[in-house]
This record gives structure tokens, C-alpha cells and sequence, in this order.
């Protein structure tokens, strides 16, 4: 195992709706405490300094550490000032009302707002409310509507209405409004901030946009105490997000980074959208303690939230002194930068946005530019903290340049590398580095033998294919472990991504060692590597997490879910870390969960060594019985053979208790593979499902021809009082494994 592999830190399988999630960082609720387990004393100052994502602060306060967060964005430090708050839902449900009850005209804000959502039942004709309206991009009117009457139970989507867009009208021009909307961001109409503005306030439709700033407006004259001022600016904060039109529909997992109108967007409710979001700020358990910079949290454990950038606090005074640097890196994100610089403005007026001044005024983030800000960071810290301080850092949503910034900029700032954990089917990756004062010598390898060597190595230890990105970052662990990156940030050029790649590409290139399977083009995230002339004694790395997991249950017959994940990923380190999704199917297959115990999973009695024996025996009598009552003589054992009088084989038969094909499939046949049958529990046929939609070779070899019989099967035509050969492949084929995607859930 290599030294730089970790094992990777999964949280503890539970989620929750967060302010903002979308355009955050991945950061599964629990990677923080797994990361304290190992980490400094508790009472220790910790230091954030990028503050990209509030729950990571809130996690280590809990944890009993000190945590100096440094975030330059007013919208994140606000929402990690709410969240140590562990507001209640009648605490919300309060301030909507003093929202709610303020005037506008003759008729209270509420009522005013509802009617401008509401529609007629296509079903009943009642009046009610609509929860959204559905748009196609540069139409000048919906064309659906999103309901659920309260009368008559009808809900859906359906056709929108002359009714719908009479009232569409209601709102009258918005060119005041947008007026407003730009000037309380932007001072002067014409300058480029002033463009960026403008821009971005076309993901703004004119009802929503009218409605949001009336609700503006009217939170401010409301007279509230300051903490009911937070909260209820904690709501408009939610509802300045889902006014916007970034929301696509159908739903998907959008993350936007670009503010790009998708070509089909939902129109929210924003009453219903204010009402709904108290759930998203209610999900923190207790309150934290929280200071301002200079004020100090108390020793137990808590936050001081520096609102500005790290570089500008350092040096630390004296009794601050992190024994870690603890951080999720910021993803560069466009829209959502730009987007809180606009909130920024809204809520709190023009001063409030500088801070993200910047952000209105660049239009491009690319690995090159990230590269260099992370460098610039990282340098700042090395140069005034001890030598030695560990960082531990997460980061999501990978590509090729992001990796490369992830991989060049510590390199640069003479922070070593000392540990990583990938997972890919989550986007996580995790590094554990440390501050150094001394430049590594290069190794002075050749980097395109390196990249080769770091590439048949992977794909040795995995025993699978490997998408571009996994590689990618395979390759450049390599480098950095041979001190083969740039030393020094002034030798990085907006080409030396290219350069790698284009080695990359060489290497991949060579057919004699390896094929790609899928995609069209080398970068293609439907693209996936293998050895071209795989070993034979190469076990998948799906299947050694089978054999792990069923060990494990067949020893101790019950186990909690997070003694699982933690002996599969202390097995399966670095960039072998398997996905949730994999370890949640072989639970499955093997054991099922104990309804009276949360995260309890209990072995499947048909799963018992000693019944599973017996099925398995049972199956080869019922394959032996078959093949007499056919015609046939069934001799040998893996594989059985069927032959026929004249004692040439028609069938191969390989019958097993566990869900490991490889073992057959990558296997030559001495038949066709139309002639080869797998035997198998039928309550297989998920974690089969699982493994092929994850690994292409598996699911290519098993699509050649292979027969899937599950022992039920076989069963129920070995007792058909009629049975002939024409039948028996009739019957072969009569009940495929089912294998729908399977739903990720909670394993905790």
C-alpha cells in the first residue's frame, strides 16, 4: 500500500437540509468528528481559513476545539452566525407573522402576496394556491403550473391558464424595481460592476423580483429586536435564492456554478418559499458558542469568526496558536459569488458588498487563476504558523484543473503532502498535509514513466476500470510524491495543464498495455481505462469488499453500520475508497436492518454458512436431476458439465453462494458464452445490479451471453412435472435479474 494512502472519511451517512447547499461545497455531516478521532487535543485552536462551508466550523466547535473561521463572505459568515444560534421553529414561525401582518395598501403583505400566486384547480375550479409555475427559457409567459388542491386532492402539473397570466400581469413593468435592485448594489449605472449586475439580475423574472424586494422593504420598517432581525433576514436570504431562476426543472442535482438560465426552470412560490425554508434553518441540535474577531470563544470549544480574509490577520497574536489547519476549498463558483454580492446589497445595503467587490469584477475562475489564489493563501499561512502544523483539507466536485491546483499549489507553498483518500462516485477528495519551511528536492524521474508506473499500479490494486479523472489524479500523486510539480508558482503557465494532459494522453495511448472502454474522446466522463491484458489472479475491487462485508456478518452474524464502513475504508485506502452505494448493496445482499436498533444489520438466516451450503448442494442436485430427466449426464463440478449422449458439452454451470462473477466472466470458456449459466441467490441480484452499473467491463462481459439463474428458478423448473430441452431454454430465460438503481439511503 502506498505511504500517501489514507483511509477515506465518509461523515456518518446522515443528511439534513443546509442554507444554501447547493452552491456549497460537498461536506457529508460527520467527516469533521471522524477527522477528530485522530486529531489534535479538544480545547485546541483549529483554523478555518477559507470559512467555504459553515457546517465544518460547527462540527469541530462541537467536537470542543477553538475554531478561528476567516470567510470574506458576508452571506456565509451571517449563515454561521444563525446556525450557532440552533434557532426553533416558533422562533421563525414569529417573525413570518410580523412579515406577514404588515400592510401593503388596504390588505395585509400575506394576502397580498398569495393572491399573486393564485390559480384555479383544473379538477374542482377552486381557487389555491400555486406552489410553482414552470418556464422555458426567453418565453414571456409559463406554460405549466405546479399544484396540490387542498379540496379535491388534484396535483401535478398542469397547462397554464388566460387566468394565470392575466394575473401574471398584475405586477405591471419591472423597470423601477430593477432600477432599485441594481442601485442598492451598484453605485454607478454603467460601470462594470454596474454590468454584472445587470446581467445577473436576468435570472430574476419580474414577479419574483418585485415580490422579494416588497418583502425587502417591508423588513426593514418592521421594527424587529436584532435578533428577530437575523432571523427573518435568514429567511429572505432563502428567498433570494429561490427566486432566482436557477432552478431547474424537472428537478435534478443541480449545483449551479455559471449564472446560466437552464432551458426549462421552475418559479417558486416565494410565500410558500419563506414558509419552507424554516426547516432549513432549524437542522442544528444545540447552539455553539460564537465571538468576533478579537473576542475569544471559551476553552470548551467554539467559534470566532474573522469577517476577512486570512492573510490580512496574520500574524496570530501570540495565545492563538492552531495545532491544525482545518478546511473545505472553495470551488470557484461564479454564480454564487456573484449572486451573494447582489444578496449583499439587497439586505444590507452597498457597504456590505465590498467584500465581494471582486467578484462583480472577474468573469473567469479557472484552475489557473484558483492555482495561484490557493498558493497565495497557503504561503501566507506557511510563513507564520510552525513548522509542522498538520492540515487536513477536503475538497469536492473534481475535475482535471481543479485537481491540478489541489495537487500545485502546496507544492508551490512548501506544504507536503502526506495523505489522500479519493472517492469518486461522491466527488470527495481529502488531503492531509503539513507546513514546512523546505523546499523537496525532484527526484528527477522522467514524469511520463512515473505517470505510467502510477497508472498500472492503480489499476493493479483496483482490479477495475478507472474513469479520466481517477487517473488524472492517480498520476499526479505520483508527481507529487516525486517532488516532480513545479517548486515554485512563477513556473506554472496557463498551458501546463495541457502538458499534463497531453502526457497523460501518451501514456493512455498505448494500446499494448491499455484499453479504453466507452466514451469517445480521452477526457470524456463516460470514458474508462483498463490493463489491456488483465491478470488473471486480479480480483475486483467490488468483489474484496463483498468478501469483507460478508466476512464480517458471518463472524459477528449482527454489526453495527458505521464498524462496516470503518473496516472497509481502513481496507480500502487512497484512491481505492469505495463508493456508500457499494457498501450499502453488499449489507443488503447479506444481512438486513434491525428495525428495533438504528444502524443495526443483522445476517440473513438464508445466509448462515451452513444453510447456504445447504442451498448451494441443493442446486446442484436440482442441476443434476435436470439434466437427467433432458437427456443429458451432468459430471464434474466448477464448472458442472452438461453433455450429451454422444458426450460432447452443451452447457457450463458454475454455481456459487456469492455474488463474485468475476471469477467466471473474466474467465476463457471452453463453450459459448450463450452455453455458460450462473447460479446464484436471488437476493444477489441488487449487489449485481450495483456492480454493473458501476464497473463497464463487468456488465460488458456478463452482456456477451452469460445466463443468470437464481436458485428460486432453477428450483421451480426442476419441479415442472413437464420438461423438455425446447422449455428448459424457454424457462433460462423467464425470470432476469432485476436491478433498478438503487436509492441511496442512510446506512447510520
Amino acid at each position: 500500500m502506498d505511504e500517501l494512502d489514507r483511509p477515506f472519511l465518509p461523515g456518518n451517512g446522515v443528511t439534513f437540509p443546509f442554507p444554501l447547499a447547493r452552491y456549497l461545497p460537498l461536506l457529508p455531516p460527520g467527516t469533521i468528528d471522524q477527522w477528530a478521532a485522530d486529531g489534535p487535543a479538544v480545547g485546541s485552536w483549529l483554523l478555518d481559513p477559507f470559512g467555504a462551508h459553515p457546517l465544518l466550523a460547527l462540527e469541530a466547535a462541537r467536537a470542543g476545539y477553538r475554531v478561528l473561521v476567516a470567510s470574506n463572505n458576508p452571506i456565509l459568515g451571517f449563515v454561521l452566525e444563525v446556525l450557532t444560534t440552533a434557532p426553533k421553529q416558533q422562533d421563525f414561525e414569529a417573525v413570518i407573522a410580523a412579515l406577514a401582518a404588515s400592510q401593503r395598501g388596504n390588505e395585509r403583505l400575506e394576502q397580498y402576496i398569495r393572491s399573486l400566486y393564485q390559480t384555479i384547480c383544473a379538477a374542482c375550479g377552486k381557487s389555491i394556491q400555486a406552489q410553482a409555475f414552470i418556464w422555458q427559457r426567453d418565453q414571456t409567459v409559463p406554460g405549466a403550473k405546479i399544484y396540490s388542491c387542498p379540496q379535491c386532492g388534484d396535483d401535478g402539473e398542469r397547462q397554464i391558464t388566460s387566468q394565470d397570466i392575466e394575473r401574471l400581469k398584475q405586477v405591471g413593468s419591472d423597470g423601477l424595481t430593477r432600477s432599485r435592485a441594481l442601485a442598492r448594489v451598484a453605485a454607478e449605472k454603467g460601470s462594470d460592476q454596474a454590468e454584472v449586475v445587470e446581467e445577473a439580475l436576468k435570472t430574476y423574472l419580474p414577479r419574483p423580483l418585485y415580490i422579494l424586494t416588497t418583502m425587502i422593504n417591508k423588513a426593514e420598517g418592521l421594527g424587529l429586536s436584532p435578533q428577530r432581525k437575523r432571523l427573518l433576514t435568514a429567511l429572505l436570504i432563502s428567498a433570494c435564492d429561490d427566486a432566482n431562476t436557477l432552478w431547474q426543472y424537472p428537478a435534478a442535482r443541480s449545483r449551479p456554478r455559471q449564472l446560466t438560465i437552464p432551458p426549462q426552470f421552475r418559479e417558486n412560490n416565494l410565500w410558500l418559499a419563506l414558509e419552507n425554508a424554516i426547516t432549513i434553518w432549524t437542522s442544528q441540535p444545540t447552539p455553539v458558542a460564537m465571538t468576533h474577531w478579537p473576542q475569544q470563544p471559551p476553552a470548551e470549544g467554539g467559534i470566532c469568526l474573522y469577517q476577512g480574509r486570512i492573510r490580512a490577520l496574520m500574524p496570530l497574536p501570540d495565545n492563538i496558536r492552531p495545532a491544525a489547519l482545518l478546511s473545505v476549498v472553495p470551488r470557484p463558483n461564479q454564480a454564487f459569488w456573484t449572486l451573494c454580492a447582489i444578496w449583499c446589497g439587497w439586505l444590507w445595503g452597498r457597504e456590505a458588498v465590498q467584500p465581494l467587490r471582486g467578484a462583480l469584477e472577474r468573469r473567469r475562475y479557472d484552475w489557473y487563476w484558483m492555482t495561484r489564489a490557493l498558493d497565495t493563501t497557503l504561503k501566507a499561512l506557511n510563513q507564520h504558523l510552525p513548522e509542522q502544523t498538520p492540515l487536513f483539507t477536503i475538497a469536492t466536485e473534481m475535475t482535471p484543473g481543479f485537481l491540478l491546483s489541489l495537487f500545485c499549489a502546496p507544492q508551490t507553498a512548501s506544504v507536503t503532502l502526506e495523505g489522500i483518500a479519493y472517492q469518486p462516485e461522491a466527488d470527495i477528495a481529502q488531503f492531509w498535509q503539513r507546513s514546512t519551511r523546505a523546499r523537496r528536492k525532484p527526484t528527477g524521474d522522467n514524469p511520463k514513466t512515473a505517470i505510467h508506473q502510477a497508472l498500472l499500479s492503480h489499476l493493479h490494486q483496483t482490479g477495475e476500470p478507472a474513469s479520466y479523472t481517477l487517473l488524472f489524479a492517480a498520476a499526479l500523486r505520483e508527481l507529487a510524491a516525486r517532488s516532480l510539480l513545479p517548486s515554485r508558482v512563477e513556473a506554472i503557465n496557463n498551458d501546463f495543464l495541457g502538458r499534463i494532459q497531453a502526457t497523460l494522453g501518451e501514456v493512455l495511448d498505448d494500446q499494448v498495455v491499455f484499453q479504453r472502454i466507452g466514451g469517445r474522446s480521452q477526457a470524456e466522463e463516460s470514458s474508462f481505462w483498463y490493463l489491456a491484458e488483465p491478470p488473471g489472479d486480479i480480483l475486483p475491487l467490488a468483489d474484496r469488499v463483498e468478501k469483507v462485508i460478508g466476512a464480517l456478518l458471518v463472524k459477528d452474524k449482527e454489526i453495527k453500520s458505521e464498524t462496516v464502513v470503518k473496516a472497509v475504508y481502513e481496507g480500502f485506502k487512497g484512491l481505492q475508497a469505495p463508493p456508500a452505494r457499494l457498501i450499502r448493496a453488499c449489507l443488503e445482499s447479506y444481512a438486513r436492518p434491525d428495525l428495533d436498533r438504528p444502524g443495526v444489520w443483522v445476517l440473513r438466516e438464508e445466509d448462515d454458512p451452513t444453510d447456504r451450503r445447504t442451498d448451494l448442494n441443493t442446486a446442484i442436485h436440482h442441476l443434476k436431476t435436470t439434466a437427467s430427466r433432458l437427456g443429458f449426464t451432468a459430471t464434474g463440478d466448477e464448472p458442472l458439465v452438461w453433455a450429451n449422449h454422444a458426450g460432447q458439452p452443451v452447457y457450463l454451470f458454475y454455481v456459487t453462494a456469492a455474488c463474485i462473477f468475476s471469477r467466471f466472466v473474466y474467465q476463457p470458456q471452453s463453450l459459448p458464452i450463450e452455453r455458460c449459466v450462473i447460479v446464484y441467490p436471488g437476493g444477489r441480484a441488487g449487489l449485481l445490479g450495483t456492480k454493473m452499473e458501476r464497473d463497464p467491463r463487468l456488465k460488458g462481459g456478463i452482456e456477451k451471453g452469460w445466463h443468470l439463474l437464481k436458485y428460486r428458478q432453477l428450483r421451480e423448473i426442476a419441479e415442472r412435472p413437464e420438461l423438455d430441452p425446447r422449455l428448459w431454454e424457454e424457462l433460462l430465460e423467464g425470470d432476469p435479474p432485476s436491478w433498478e438503481s438503487m436509492t441511496q439511503m442512510s446506512m447510520f
